[in-house]
């Protein structure tokens, strides 16, 4: 009797331990798989240096550190993630009847352009309508007032007004408001402060080779403030950040806080995903995710919740390589890991992606640089073939190769919509391959355009001198 009473007891302890077990050694070999395939992935994409957290409610799953990054506790420039600290504060200001987000711009900024027609729900939501490369000095609302249009000047706009209602610099009221409760010890709202916390150094990508530089400091107007995309945070840090949105504010802001930032939204992309306040919204992966993507002149990041698992994680690597690691790891590495924290399988991708995609873009910078530096090395030899009857040709040759192409080159960025300056800032290859190719063209084309000149003056005063002759000849003055 004795033994079946223990029986009755043991079986389901047994029962429940080994399912314990199991789950744990599954979790286990997931992580193995996902730093295994980060390992890889990383060196594939030649990324100098990377950090990944992945955390639940209570617990770390997974942290791995990568390349150059020594330490799980190691800053890095956290890019537009920051968007998400400057919603949270306003919200935490809101709570404290501080600030409402239905309220004008101007109330709490009164000499703000255009204060009037708008609001800071709107800010936060980034459908005031002002322009995507507007700075804190020339902003005004466009068409896209009322309409998603990704802007940094709103979340700048927004730590002003977190200055300017809680009378502290917005350095001093994150690291007050969030940091210090939630124990971020590594981060902070200066390029200064994250510095002094032992800031990777980051890298610019020149013709597929990281090449290492200061971060930019953002200044009072250009284009990236502080609050919209230059806090520094490691990636402990960020595990702590992220399981305070798992845990529903925690001591920071309340449960219907949360619930705003991510879901009091808007649709972007004819409604394929949602933007909030600092976070977007979609179904990508059998789950609603919550997401933001970071990117300044030499960090990129990702970070994501996902709801229903009640996992959450961060990536940050310490380069900006915008025409192929950006892709790979938005592509790939973020969606592999992805694709493996909700079950399914990781897509395969060519180690040599890498290599192959830097090697197509350089054959076409190559071109480029060719087309207007051969008309300079060959430019005797043009002279020697110049000729009077060959100049109707030849200008329009000069007109279209020399002054036609390098303008076109210049204003191709316009066409698309971005600036020649946030091509210098964010992809410095092309940028010096255009302005020296565009210099190139314009110099080489002005020397030909003025030996044409000598040489149709050359020919003018020889028709001169013939028709002076024939008159002379006719006249038997000959």
């Amino acid at each position: 009797m004795k033994r079946r009473i223990v029986s009755f007891f043991l079986i389901p302890f047994c029962v429940l331990w080994l399912l314990v077990s199991s789950n744990a050694e599954t979790a286990g070999d997931t992580g193995r798989r996902i730093d295994t395939y980060l390992q890889r992935a990383s060196k594939d994409a030649c990324i100098p240096g990377m950090a990944v957290i992945i955390v639940d409610q209570d617990s770390l799953l997974l942290s791995g550190t990568y390349g150059n990054c020594d330490s799980i506790n190691t800053p890095f420039i956290i890019g537009s993630l920051s968007k998400s600290f400057t919603a949270l504060c306003i919200m935490r200001l809101a709570e404290q009847g501080k600030v409402n987000l239905d309220e004008k711009l101007s109330t709490y900024l009164p000499d703000a352009t255009d204060g009037d027609n708008i609001t800071v729900r709107q800010l936060l939501n980034q459908t005031s309508g002002l322009g995507q490369y507007q700075t804190l000095s020339n902003f005004k609302i466009t068409a896209s007032h009322g309409k998603h249009q990704y802007a940094n000047v709103n979340y700048g706009l927004l730590g002003e007004i977190v200055e300017a209602v809680s009378g502290k610099g917005y350095d001093k009221y994150v690291t007050e408001s969030v940091f210090l409760p939630l124990g971020m010890r590594h981060s902070g709202a200066s390029v200064e402060k994250g510095r002094e916390n032992g800031l990777i150094a980051g890298y610019r990508n020149y013709f597929g080779f990281p090449i290492a530089g200061e971060a930019n400091c953002p200044l009072k107007n250009s284009w990236g403030q502080v609050p919209a995309g230059y806090i520094s945070s490691s990636a402990a840090d960020m595990g702590k950040y992220l399981q305070m949105y798992l845990n529903r504010g925690e001591n920071v802001v309340s449960a219907k806080s949360i619930d705003s930032v991510f879901y009091d939204n808007v649709p972007v992309n004819q409604g394929s995903s949602f933007y909030g306040m600092g976070w977007s919204l979609s179904n990508e992966y059998r789950q609603p995710l919550l997401a933001h993507s970071g990117l300044v002149e030499n960090y990129i990041s990702y970070m994501f919740i996902l709801p229903e698992s009640k996992i959450g994680g961060v990536i940050l690597a310490n380069t900006n390589d915008y025409l192929v690691t950006n892709n790979i790891l938005e592509k790939d590495i973020r969606k592999n890991l992805l694709l493996m924290l909700t079950g399914a399988a990781p897509t395969e991708a060519s180690h040599y992606t890498y290599l192959t995609s830097h090697l197509l873009i350089d054959v076409g910078y190559l071109l480029v640089f060719l087309t207007a530096v051969l008309p300079l090395i060959f430019l005797r030899r043009y002279m020697r073939r110049l000729s009077v009857e060959q100049k109707n040709r030849a200008i329009i040759a000069v007109i279209a190769l020399h002054f036609a192409l390098p303008t076109a080159l210049i204003f191709a960025s316009n066409i698309f919509g971005v600036p020649l300056w946030v091509i210098r800032d964010y992809v410095p290859d092309l940028f010096w391959v255009l302005a020296i190719s565009t210099f190139l063209l314009y110099t080489t084309g002005g020397i030909k355009a003025y030996l044409l000149h000598l040489i149709i003056i050359e020919f003018e005063k020889d028709q001169k001198t013939r028709k002076t002759l024939d008159v002379l000849q006719a006249s038997h003055l000959l």
